[in-house]
């Protein structure tokens, strides 16, 4: 059966066609032989036995007589005869009185003993034969000897005649027969292969090349076409079904491949820019800057970053809703396009942000093109149902030319112009300066801590995280720091972590945070009236790249304060854990030993893979990130999916930044099991 599952359908066909006509053939022929040479056996011997019959009566008068002569001429006249060999004649006694020819295989007690025309032998090619010649005595009514009532007349044998035949001719007739039944044997085999091989290829063929068509479209090879061609009506029938369904898979694939091509490209599209204006978005913008401040280092090209924030758009989308939002941003968005040159960059980077990256361009040339947008947008009047309003644009400037380190340093350069420029009146471009600062264009830090540190002037606050699918668990906060101005501003500490994120007083920075987020913790569980709470703790880079030293510290203030680890969660920017892998790793472990939770912070489509490598115990996701980089469909679609993927590892998941009703109610939904935002709590201050 193994050798049988070896072959090919068209070697099962011939066996099936051959293995049987052989067989019969090979019968046939065996019993056309057999029956051929018994038939000429027999009637070799018919011929004997009638010769020595026939030459029996003829040789009595003879050997009575006791004539030579008589019997000579009858010898001879018998070895005329075709096949014979040798004739004799034999006497009462035995004594051979005539013969002709040269007898081998003459035996007289044999010939003597013989009754009637018998065949005694047949042996080196001759076939010997004998007979009695009988004479008998004459019938004498009054003389007979009467037997039991009955009269008989006994013959008695007065001498033999003995004829061998060669059978020479017999044997060649045999061959003959056999030589010839072969022959046609072999023939009709031939002929039977032939016609078999014909029926074979006739129906393997096709297939062999439907199975070949099969496999190469297994291969991914879909424009291909079997002949129609075989002699067959249903397998001419088969080839053409498959030829048309070949095209209809290639057609369906070629109409697929063209929609996947336009999809992706429309994602591709959708992922770096923004769906309401058409401008790129936040995520093309930080490519870009990246570019600009790699070239303006590497090659020394100049630039200038543009941050522009709309004056007065909240008074528009809130009389008169979000779609006049929506419009008036349409609008805002192509009178930028329409004024920069053709080689910089305009991008949405958010709600009424906008920010421009000029290329090749002096300081003098940006300033100018900076005032000439603040100019155009002060100009533009936004008509919506009745209403007119007038807006501003509250430009930041800086220049892009390797004074700064890195693009997060520019863009806090330019966010701090932006911020002095609104605080100095809205509807001004202000340039920052990196050596001259002046209280009236960005806020002043009053350094009166070690390293930089204005430890004097922060403050922090905490903001709630609260559950949002059953069972409800208890509330917790996250720890925010906050730098209060020299004018009593409470501001966001960007450029001073920026700035330390470079250094080691990033570790110091986050054990002064520590400290005292242990110290209220501790104050909150000696409170009978407040709940015991968790706080989230974010880290700056130096703390993750100083790891045993920060859970040193961490050990110390959880023993001095009598606090459980699990009342700290660890949190690590998902951006920085995808640049520094092994630090991460590192103090994941860390934290387990310490029995601390650890979280990732905005983790969006491109850090997905450190869920499974880092297993945090929550994620925080931005919906206002993601929408903001994506549009709003695939940015909601992409949350959905990390939560799916978090719930599959066993990973609690945290909707931030929620300042969207509409986001809120949805939460659930997408899989996430807390939420926090404006829309939740606002951030508010510790209480000692």
């Amino acid at each position: 059966m193994s050798m049988l599952r070896r072959l090919s359908l068209r070697q099962r066909l011939l066996l099936v066609v051959l293995l049987p006509a052989a067989a019969l053939a090979a019968a046939i022929a065996g019993l056309f032989v057999v029956r051929s040479t018994q038939a000429a056996d027999e009637a070799l011997r018919e011929r004997g036995l009638a010769i020595v019959s026939f030459l029996a009566p003829a040789a009595e008068f003879g050997v009575i007589s006791g004539n030579a002569g008589t019997l000579t001429n009858l010898v001879q006249a018998v070895l005329e005869q075709r096949d014979v060999a040798a004739v004799a004649i034999f006497d009462s006694a035995g004594e051979r009185i005539a013969v002709s020819g040269r007898p081998r295989l003459a035996v007289p007690a044999r010939i003597l003993a013989s009754r009637e025309a018998t065949v005694l032998d047949q042996r080196d090619q001759r076939l010997t034969l004998a007979a009695p010649v009988l004479s008998a005595p004459l019938a004498v009514d009054d003389l007979a000897t009467r037997v039991s009532g009955t009269s008989q007349l006994m013959p008695a044998a007065t001498g033999w005649v003995y004829v061998e035949l060669d059978t020479q001719a017999l044997d060649a007739t045999k061959r003959t027969i056999l030589a010839t039944t072969l022959t046609l044997t072999c023939v009709g085999l031939a002929l039977t292969a032939w016609l078999a091989t014909r029926l074979a290829r006739a129906l393997t063929d096709p297939v062999m090349n439907l199975a070949r068509a099969v496999d190469e479209m297994a291969d991914g090879r879909l424009d291909i076409a079997v002949p129609e061609n075989s002699a067959i009506a249903e397998l001419r029938t088969l080839q053409r079904g498959f030829n048309t369904m070949a095209q209809s898979i290639a057609s369906a694939h070629h109409t697929l491949q063209a929609r996947v091509d336009e999809a992706t490209a429309q994602l591709a599209h959708q992922a770096l820019h923004d769906p309401l204006t058409g401008l790129p978005n936040r995520r093309a913008f930080e490519q870009a800057l990246d570019e600009a401040v790699s070239a303006s280092r590497r090659a020394g090209d100049q630039g200038a970053l543009c941050f522009i924030d709309l004056d007065r758009f909240k008074i528009v989308n809130d009389t008169c809703g979000h779609a006049a939002g929506d419009e008036l941003l349409r609008r805002i968005a192509k009178l930028l396009r329409e004024r920069v040159r053709a080689n910089d960059l305009i991008c949405r980077v958010g709600g009424d942000e906008f920010a421009l990256i000029l290329r090749g361009c002096s300081a003098e040339e940006a300033a100018r093109i900076a005032e000439t947008l603040r100019e155009a947008v002060a100009a533009f009047r936004f008509n919506w149902e009745g209403r007119r309003f007038s807006v501003g644009a509250s430009v930041g400037l800086v220049r892009i030319d390797g004074g700064l380190d890195s693009a997060a340093d520019v863009l806090v350069a330019a966010d701090l112009a932006c911020y002095a420029a609104k605080k100095g009146g809205r509807n001004k471009v202000i340039e920052h300066e990196m050596t001259a600062r002046t209280p009236q264009n960005e806020p002043h830090l009053y350094i009166t801590g070690p390293e930089g540190i204005p430890f004097s002037q922060l403050e922090l606050y905490g903001q709630r995280i609260v559950s949002i699918k059953p069972p409800q668990s208890p509330p917790w906060h996250e720890v925010l720091l906050r730098i209060r101005d020299g004018e009593d501003v409470l501001l966001t500490p960007g450029e001073l972590l920026a700035r330390l994120a470079r250094g080691s007083a990033g570790l110091l920075l986050d054990q002064w945070v520590l400290e005292r987020a242990c110290a209220h913790l501790a104050r909150r569980s000696d409170d009978a009236h407040s709940p015991a709470s968790r706080l989230g703790l974010n880290l700056t880079p130096a703390s993750l790249s100083e790891a045993a030293r920060y859970f040193d510290a961490l050990q110390e203030q959880l023993h001095r304060h009598g606090l459980a680890p699990q009342r700290l969660v660890l949190e690590i920017p998902a951006a920085l854990a995808a640049q520094c892998p092994k630090e991460c790793a590192a103090f994941a472990a860390l934290a387990r030993d310490a029995g601390c939770a650890l979280a990732l912070e905005r983790l969006d489509g491109n850090a997905s893979a450190l869920l499974a490598e880092i297993r945090p115990d929550y994620v925080k996701i931005s919906l206002k990130t993601l929408t903001d980089a994506y549009g709003l469909e695939a940015g909601c679609n992409l949350a959905q999916a990390l939560c799916g993927m978090a719930a599959a590892l066993s990973i609690r998941t945290i909707a931030s930044e929620v300042e969207d009703e509409l986001f809120r109610e949805a939460l659930a939904d997408y899989g996430f099991d807390y939420a926090q935002g404006l829309m939740v709590e606002a951030p508010a201050a510790l209480r000692h």
